[in-house]
């Protein structure tokens, strides 16, 4: 099983990404449709998800 500072990187990864993309459809199409609110929902839940790993991991150390 990988490290929580491995999966912290890659839920962060994933979460700038969706923010890139919903970034792109915004430019795309001028304004805020459900898809681009879809993509920064799931951004935002990655981001979430991320900052979970992130504080999982000085407890790992500990052990």
């Amino acid at each position: 099983m990988k490290s929580p500072l491995f999966w912290g990187m890659v839920y962060l990864f994933m979460a700038f990404s969706f923010v890139f993309f919903a970034i792109q459809q915004k430019g795309r199409t001028g304004e805020w449709d459900l898809f681009t609110i879809a993509l920064v929902a799931i951004a935002a839940y990655d981001f979430m998800i991320a900052l979970r790993y992130f504080r999982m991991k000085p407890k790992t150390e500990d052990k």
